[in-house]
């Protein structure tokens, strides 16, 4: 199915299912595309009861659909500064029947929102632009959704700004950014870091990592096991296959 999206926007957009039909998105023909990588982070991250939840750089809103879905008493808030990727973020709340409460601001202004200004958040959670515009040619079929518009660095240490004491931060990148990622963490006082790797498959250097970790916390640093994504055949591992099925999103019995 193609829709126009509102607001004057040129964009053609397609109604998609994910995680087995629990999640219908709308998302760009062209250019942005949920990948996996969202639905990883959505697994990993634990929400509790009543918690206040932040997705930073949330583009169609997959990650803060997941996290709401997990746990419906959480308060969610959805932030990106890209026009189309709000509405349609908004539209996708909409469609799925969930209460979120979507902003369109740069994160740069986290401190100055009108919104966000007055809340410090229980969890904050990111996937963030991969791509580095001093190294990466922007195309017309890539939106600036794909590319970094403030340095690793910055980005996290925003978030951090709006995180409560012993909050929760959970991001996933690419695994040659986590020397940075680490980097970052440590100046903004978080510690008890978890490093999770994904594998493509077994044997494979990881191509991602999802780091998780407290703020003002004394634990360790671990690194788990990871994930890895294909066995040699060229399937889905059973991890990997129960993640897209959207199987965490069920109740617990």
């Amino acid at each position: 199915m193609i829709d126009p999206v509102f607001h004057g926007s040129k964009i053609f957009l397609t109604k998609d299912s994910i995680l087995d039909g629990k999640i219908i998105i709308f998302q760009p023909k062209v250019g942005y595309r949920v990948a996996v990588d969202p639905l990883i982070l959505g697994t990993y991250v634990k929400v509790q009861k009543n918690q206040k939840i932040l997705d930073v750089g949330c583009g169609v809103g997959v990650i803060s659909l997941i996290l709401k879905m997990k746990e419906p008493t959480a308060s969610v808030f959805a932030l990106d500064m890209d026009e189309d990727m709000y509405h349609i973020c908004c539209r996708n709340v909409e469609e799925n029947a969930q209460s979120i409460t979507v902003i369109n601001d740069d994160l740069a202004n986290i401190n100055a929102n009108d919104v966000l200004k007055t809340v410090k958040f229980d969890q904050i959670v990111t996937n963030p632009p991969f791509f580095r515009t001093a190294t990466s040619r922007i195309t017309a079929t890539k939106r600036r959704s794909n590319f970094e518009t403030m340095e690793l660095f910055e980005w996290i240490s925003h978030c951090f700004s709006r995180l409560k004491d012993r909050g929760m931060f959970s991001i996933i990148h690419v695994a040659e950014r986590l020397d940075d990622i680490i980097f970052a963490l440590r100046q903004n006082k978080a510690r008890a870091i978890e490093i999770i790797p994904i594998f493509s498959h077994c044997g494979a250097n990881a191509k991602r990592v999802v780091v998780c970790c407290r703020k003002n916390s004394s634990s360790p640093t671990k690194i788990t096991s990871g994930l890895i994504m294909h066995e040699a055949s060229g399937e889905y591992s059973a991890a990997a296959a129960e993640i897209l099925s959207g199987k965490f999103l069920l109740p617990e019995r």
